[in-house]
């Protein structure tokens, strides 16, 4: 009887049935309607950013590019976002030799097609399971990740005003569509209640300053003491005083710096459970970052592993619906090409779509014959567009709805909170007060 309970509470404790639920609520309708429209609005202003500056310097000749590797991966000198990846130290260099001598690129179609590739070539790498063991993939993804950050460094760093406005008109989305979506997995995961559109993006909007809040506030406090380090650094620059002031203030330094690290440790660790806490008890950003450093703190190792399970779950669930999206347009590529044989053509079909591949689903001609067929290509790039618009929207439906798993099966642990205990906003309520049901 007592084994039997105890196998029956680590099952309760693994919650494998709860983690793997994240993929039906990610695929709900209203939260993926939600995330597309956030993540087309984002790409059309990163469009017309792009239209008004072309800024990126690009390699004039492809044919004698250097490459360069790093952990695994190997990137060829492009533009200058795979110099500064490559060699940082050169990339002042490749910009001052290259300017001017081939058309440049927006910043944001330089982000996409980078990013695009490395997610591309970490799905790719999760299925070489004949040549590599499973944690070398792990590792490739993780090397894929860490040079996606640092593009977004080398667009704060080298182009600045164009990131300010790009990454906060991005950041101001994520916030609002990423809190309404985290909401609906609250409702449906805590009591079956799927709401509807405008009822999602109510919340939101109600609950838009504490979503903007909880995660600007841990980025401020780091701001502190990386500011205090940096004007000592200045400081440094005096002859005589500032290397003198320097050494006195070492110990300083570092106090301050563990106060960095520490303040970003905790947010990355409790990064992902900030618009859950929101969603789940409509609190405020503060009490959003108090509740989730105490579960991150508590239960740090469940933590961990809840994640890493989502996260092997979410990309068994993505290569399904990969797989699935890349049959149909080969079956449809199939028949369409049969049924041309069979009328006595082929030709017309490879002008206007080339055929799907696994790894790339946008495919466009530039071989058409005439205008209808330019504009008939013209309709298969846009599908193709809304097809990679649904996927990157069912990857953060599963990130939101993942995380907010996660917080509900944490905080039961630290608090015994079941998870159908929900903020409720009454009829009337409408200055703040919490309701618990």
């Amino acid at each position: 009887m007592a084994g039997r309970y105890s196998l029956r509470g680590i099952w309760e404790d693994v919650a494998l049935p709860e983690l793997a639920y994240g993929f039906t609520l990610a695929v709900g309708p209203v939260k993926l309607a939600i995330l597309f429209l956030a993540v087309a609005a984002i790409c059309l202003v990163g469009y017309l950013l792009d239209r008004v500056s072309l800024s990126v310097v690009v390699h004039p000749e492809p044919g004698v590019r250097q490459q360069g590797r790093i952990g695994g991966v190997t990137l060829t000198e492009a533009t200058e976002l795979e110099a500064y990846l490559v060699a940082p130290d050169r990339v002042d260099a490749f910009i001052e030799r290259y300017r001017g001598q081939a058309p440049g690129r927006g910043v944001f179609s330089t982000l996409w097609s980078f990013t695009s590739g490395r997610f591309n070539d970490a799905t790719r790498q999760l299925f070489n399971l004949g040549q590599a063991s499973f944690f070398s993939n792990i590792e490739h993804v993780f090397v894929n990740l860490w040079l996606c950050f640092r593009a977004v460094i080398w667009a704060l760093r080298f182009h600045p005003w164009y990131s300010l406005i790009f990454f906060s008109f991005s950041f101001a989305v994520m916030c609002f569509a990423g809190g309404a979506v985290c909401r609906c997995a609250a409702l449906e995961y805590a009591q079956n209640e799927k709401p509807g559109f405008f009822e999602a993006l109510g919340f939101a909007y109600h609950k838009y300053r504490s979503l903007v809040a909880a995660p600007l506030l841990p980025a401020g406090l780091m701001l502190i003491p990386a500011v205090l380090i940096m004007s000592v650094g200045m400081l440094g620059q005096i002859p005589w005083v500032g290397e003198l002031l320097f050494g006195v203030l070492f110990g300083a330094l570092a106090l301050l710096g563990l106060a960095v690290v520490g303040l970003a440790m905790g947010t990355t660790a409790g990064g992902l459970l900030l618009f859950p806490a929101v969603a789940y008890e409509g609190t405020t950003g503060r009490g959003a970052i108090g509740r989730a450093v105490c579960y991150v703190l508590n239960r740090p190792v469940w933590m961990l592993f809840y994640i890493f399970v989502a996260g092997l779950l979410g990309s068994f669930f993505y290569l399904i619906i990969r797989l699935t999206v890349y049959l149909v347009l080969k079956a449809v590529h199939g028949l369409i090409a049969a049924g041309m044989a069979v009328a006595g053509g082929g030709e017309k079909l490879d002008r206007l779509w080339s055929g799907p591949t696994f790894f790339s689903l946008v495919s466009r001609s530039n071989e058409a014959a005439n205008w209808s067929e330019s504009l008939s290509a013209f309709f298969i790039y846009l599908f193709f567009l809304f097809i990679v618009g649904l996927m990157a929207a069912y990857i953060l439906s599963y990130l939101f709805c993942a995380s907010t798993i996660v917080y509900a099966l944490v905080r039961k642990k630290v608090d015994g909170t079941s998870a159908e205990t929900i903020y409720i906003p009454l009829a009337y309520e409408r200055r703040g007060e919490q309701t618990l049901h």
